[in-house]
């Protein structure tokens, strides 16, 4: 599968000196990001595609949290692509404006304006295939959330998950957004994604040759399936390394269960952990220099981190009697887990690595489970039945603005949020 119809995404993007000099801030620092208020008008050029690309980038916006969208019922003003009239954007409580114009053979040109100085604050024009316009709209939401948080955006990424079938379960890669499911695998029994940090290639845990759960990966344009780890009673949960050298696994040796580690291609696996309990569910730290795994060799399942090299084991989470599936922030300071309630309903929590605070986030909400970081550590996307089958949600990674990103007929889990390094 090509990473887009996009043709490399032509594209030149100008920022004016003089907005540089004074450019406006979405300050991340706070408990709660003020959102800014940005309009986008109406689209000019070719009428559908204008249409597409304003909604995408309209929804974008909207779903990053970092933007108050104004209604365009409210609009005013009647200016045209660059000769803008400042005060009418402004008495419609405008801060930020945004206009284009598309071609139907998907060329956009994008200005971002401040209204408040009535100065341009940067432009640019992107060029895609028609079946890459949502694209385009994606990347210039990228360039100007990065413009304002000097963050990297990440509309352009894509979710890997578990696409539930009437013949078993298929791993699936989608938009960021949910938009543009594509099957990678048949429908076999197929768990647990797993992206390598370049983004070319999706680990996955599978029964497909009828001998237990093993170890594959699949290169995401070929769709070439080949295998990873077949030893042991059964494999499972393979997460590779920050720098991709690696990937850990849970693997079961006559009825033992450990954390194993192995090369990228599968070879010289070897023990991590060394323990008569269940040892599952590895996470890298975003140094490469930790390890977060899932024991039971307290009574109950929780969270424990080591170092690489499997040595100074410590207990990390203290509540609750059933944790399970961490995954360690991008940021480095949090872990999110999934650990069953006072209801025996599974929630998605936060744990604090330095004060050891555990945030809830998910709650009377159906069951919620496998949480995956962006690769930003802004949001997380997780399972939950709460609107009837199992689909994916996404949430700010304090837990509010929780949405629906999935509607597959028969369900949708275990998701696994692509790297920024598969944009480049």
């Amino acid at each position: 599968m090509k990473r887009g119809p996009l043709r490399g995404l032509v594209f030149s993007l100008l920022v004016s000196s003089s907005a540089l000099a004074a450019r406006p801030v979405i300050d991340l620092n706070g408990a709660r990001v003020q959102a800014y208020p940005v309009a986008v008008a109406h689209g000019l050029g070719d009428p559908q595609a204008a249409a597409t690309v304003q909604m995408v980038l309209s929804q974008d916006f909207e779903h990053s949290g970092l933007f108050k969208l104004l209604d365009p019922a409210s609009f005013l003003a009647k200016d045209g692509l660059t000769a803008i009239d400042y005060p009418a954007w402004a008495s419609v409580g405008a801060q930020g404006l945004v206009k284009l114009s598309c071609t139907a053979a998907v060329t956009c040109e994008f200005h971002l304006f401040d209204v408040g100085s009535a100065r341009e604050l940067l432009h640019g024009t992107y060029s895609a295939a028609p079946a890459g316009l949502r694209q385009v709209a994606h990347r210039f939401g990228d360039d100007v959330v990065h413009y304002f948080t000097q963050e990297p955006g990440i509309l352009q990424t894509r979710i890997a998950y578990v696409r539930e079938t009437a013949s078993g379960k298929q791993i699936v890669v989608a938009d960021s957004d949910g938009y543009g499911p594509q099957a990678l695998t048949g429908a076999s029994i197929n768990l647990l994604p797993a992206w390598t940090p370049d983004g070319k290639t999706i680990a996955f845990t599978s029964l497909r040759e009828g001998s237990g759960a093993h170890l594959y990966s699949i290169d995401v344009s070929s769709r070439q399936i080949r295998p990873l780890v077949l030893t042991g009673d059964f494999s499972s949960g393979s997460v590779y390394s920050p720098d991709g050298l690696r990937f850990t696994y849970s693997s079961s040796v006559n009825d033992n269960t450990d954390i194993h580690v192995a090369q990228a291609d599968g070879s010289a696996g070897r023990r991590l952990t060394d323990s008569r309990a269940i040892d599952v569910s590895a996470t890298w730290s975003p140094d490469g220099r930790h390890i977060a795994f899932i024991s039971d060799r307290a009574g109950t399942p929780q969270v424990y981190t080591m170092l690489a090299d499997g040595t100074e084991l410590k207990r990390l989470t203290f509540q609750g009697n059933y944790n399970q599936e961490p995954a360690w922030s991008p940021k480095g300071d949090l872990i999110a887990f999934s650990g069953r309630d006072e209801k025996r309903s599974f929630d998605v929590y936060t744990v604090n690595l330095e004060t050891g605070k555990v945030a809830r986030l998910t709650q009377n909400a159906g069951t919620n489970e496998k949480p995956a970081w962006s690769p930003n550590g802004r949001y997380i996307v997780y399972s939950s039945t709460r609107s009837g089958k199992r689909q994916l949600w996404v949430m700010n990674s304090d837990g509010s603005s929780q949405r629906q990103l999935t509607a597959e007929k028969m369900g949708a889990s275990d998701p696994a949020w692509g790297p920024l390094s598969e944009l480049k």
